[in-house]
């Protein structure tokens, strides 16, 4: 399988480091993946990659996780978005998950756990295409 092939991920984190690891994993994991650090730099690869699913943190610079979750689903509500959070509290989880998130998960985010989820929500998205 080349690599057009492959399900897109888009992560979405202003710690460099954990997008950098992200981006690894997942690529073993034999996904195509793209960062971004801040929510406008997250709207504009979105538009560009076209990513199947999004791993979005809630706490970033020039816009948070969650106005970035409405805009993602107003433009591309087939999105699977995750929201990964070093903050959690329920307000936040059922705001996040009203608005379309597929998921919410508390960082740090044990990647077996995440590696589940994504590939559970890509079932969903490749049946509806």
């Amino acid at each position: 399988m080349d690599n057009t092939q492959l399900p897109k991920v888009l992560v979405v984190d202003d710690e460099v480091k954990m997008c950098f690891t992200l981006r690894k994993l997942l690529e073993l994991s034999h996904f195509q993946v793209e960062v971004a650090h801040d929510g406008l730099e997250a709207m504009d690869k979105v538009k560009s990659f076209h990513p199947q699913c999004v791993l979005l943190d809630i706490r970033m610079p020039n816009s948070n996780g969650y106005e970035v979750l409405q805009e993602i689903k107003k433009i591309s509500p087939d999105t699977v978005v995750i929201m990964t959070t070093a903050v959690a509290s329920d307000d936040s989880r059922d705001q996040c998950m009203q608005a379309g998130a597929y998921d919410y998960l508390t960082k740090p985010v044990n990647f077996q756990t995440l590696l589940e989820k994504i590939e559970g929500s890509l079932k969903i998205t490749l049946k509806k295409a």
